[in-house]
């Protein structure tokens, strides 16, 4: 392998949710957090029940886990369930030779298994024995098995819970727990996290800690090899481990020190197939958009323009040697000329008055001659202008030309010439892309904010003491502003008020603003306060 090439202890992106290689981010700090509090403490026993940890897939959150288990404390005897697929009695049964607890193979009822688990339980809680339940892949545990699991964290005593369960899952399993008959163990849970994926800055860390804890301490991927990982991964820890490991197998295999862009791109073509590659730059919604927008843009001008060109120059007809050749305008007709009016030959043509000043407009004179005599001349002018950004409504100048229109408001309008289908579709298009933009600031202001405002700790005693208690329970983040968290058992949506003084301003990832007195602050995400 690689190791020897990069001086590397042993491979550091192993996709095996060793405990050692956890990185401990922001997010992955509360979310062991979370779960810490949600079981509670000697100290603090009265919580219990059930816990909750979602997230993606590949975010960490069984690692999380394991870090979790290696610091419980010696008085805890852990059951632990990786496949949950079970049906009740199963998942009875599951228990039961989890915390080894003796029972009759062959014809087990759920009432004998249930009786089993309480003895047990209560067993452990004379000698001082905390019990806790770990299941993970929990989205795909039945109603009725979370049913059967709710029934059992029913033996408690006056102080806490005999039973403690982490339900670990995917974000189908909020789902699940939002159905009405599940109701009665959603309001038991006691602490929820959701884990997000990794941002740029804790992707580069979180390699960076993987290669040192595997006796690394020199970069191995430079800046745009580390910015095409995320581009692939999307921060998913599970997906980084693959890129990287095979980019390190691709450096190791054309003798490079350093991974770069190019073998990042082989590398994950190898690891994870073209469905995961960036697609081409004219794949893109948002460069689809600007072309089709920019082909309309391009078919409405020339339309406009030939239009135009045949309305000036259509109306010329000769009719013979002995006739005199008239003329007609489609534009604002010259004015008549009075009965018997004619020039001679050798008179000067007349003048066509100039119509703009400090501006020499290119003239065509064409006399037509017929007996000796000359019609008016057709004197025509047109126009070099280039139009400006859009066409959004034309309007007729007195000397034959069109003067194309730009709205600030971007909102177009009737065009001479041009179908209603054809603008709306123009119209559609630009709405679209603005839409875009605004999505795309509004992204860029939230992920600043929080590290613009102070958290609450850091506020005055006035404000600290005068807040009031504070138990948010699950926090749901929409870039659309539509969002919501669970305070003190109520849902909020940005802009609602949670006491007279005290208003949720907004809703960030990981953070919630808040403004009391006039005084605005931060929180995180899950917290009690």
């Amino acid at each position: 392998m690689y190791t020897n090439f990069f001086s590397l202890s042993e491979l550091p992106f192993s996709i095996a949710p060793d405990p050692k290689y956890l990185f401990m981010s922001e997010r992955h700090r509360e979310a062991l957090t979370h779960l810490t509090h949600g079981l509670g403490s000697s100290s603090v026993s009265s919580n219990g029940g059930f816990v909750l940890l979602t997230g993606e897939v590949g975010t960490g959150k069984t690692t999380v886990s394991r870090c979790l288990m290696a610091d419980l404390p010696e008085n805890t005897q852990l059951a632990f369930i990786l496949n949950p697929t079970l049906s009740s009695q199963e998942l009875l049964a599951t228990i039961c030779d989890q915390l080894k607890i003796r029972y009759r193979k062959i014809g087990a009822t759920l009432k004998t298994l249930t009786d089993k688990i309480s003895e047990k339980l209560l067993k452990n809680h004379v000698n001082d024995i905390n019990t806790l339940l770990i299941i993970d892949e929990a989205q795909h545990l039945e109603p009725q098995v979370l049913e059967q699991l709710r029934l059992l964290t029913n033996l408690e005593t006056n102080t806490k819970k005999l039973l403690q369960v982490i339900l670990i899952g995917q974000p189908e399993l909020q789902q699940l727990l939002k159905r009405r008959d599940l109701r009665q163990l959603a309001q038991r849970i006691t602490a929820r996290y959701h884990l997000l994926p990794l941002d740029k800055p804790e992707l580069a860390l979180y390699i960076k800690h993987r290669l040192s804890v595997a006796d690394c301490h020199r970069a191995l991927f430079n800046k745009n090899a580390l910015a095409a990982i995320h581009q692939l991964s999307q921060g998913i820890p599970r997906l980084i481990n693959l890129i990287c490991h095979s980019a390190l197998m691709e450096a190791y295999n054309s003798n490079n020190a350093v991974v770069d862009k190019k073998i990042v791109y082989k590398a994950a073509y190898n690891a994870l197939g073209d469905d995961f590659l960036p697609m081409p730059w004219w794949q893109h919604k948002n460069i689809q958009i600007a072309l089709a927008a920019s082909t309309l843009f391009v078919v409405l001008m020339a339309g406009f323009w030939l239009g135009k060109k045949e309305q000036v120059l259509v109306g010329i007809s000769g009719v013979g040697n002995s006739e005199v050749a008239k003329t007609e305008l489609v534009h604002s007709p010259l004015p008549e000329k009075t009965a018997q009016q004619e020039i001679s030959v050798n008179a000067e043509p007349p003048k066509v008055q100039q119509i703009e000043k400090n501006k020499v407009p290119e003239e065509i004179v064409t006399p037509l001659h017929s007996n000796n005599t000359v019609t008016t001349p057709i004197t025509t002018r047109f126009s070099n202008k280039e139009p400006e950004q859009k066409i959004v409504s034309v309007e007729k100048n007195t000397d034959f030309t069109y003067q194309a229109k730009v709205d600030d408001n971007y909102q177009i309008t009737a065009v001479a010439g041009v179908s209603d289908d054809l603008l709306a579709r123009v119209q559609a298009a630009i709405n679209e892309t603005q839409e875009q933009s605004v999505l795309t600031k509004k992204s860029a202001v939230n992920n600043s904010v929080a590290s613009d405002i102070p958290s609450l700790p850091q506020m005055p005693t006035w404000v600290q003491n005068g807040v009031p208690n504070l138990h948010f329970e699950q926090h749901i983040y929409a870039s659309d502003g539509q969002g919501w968290v669970n305070v003190n058992g109520r849902d909020r949506y940005q802009g609602d008020m949670i006491t007279p003084e005290l208003q949720l301003r907004e809703i960030l990832p990981q953070k919630i603003i808040l403004k009391y007195r006039g005084e605005v602050f931060s929180l995180p995400a899950l917290t009690n306060w």
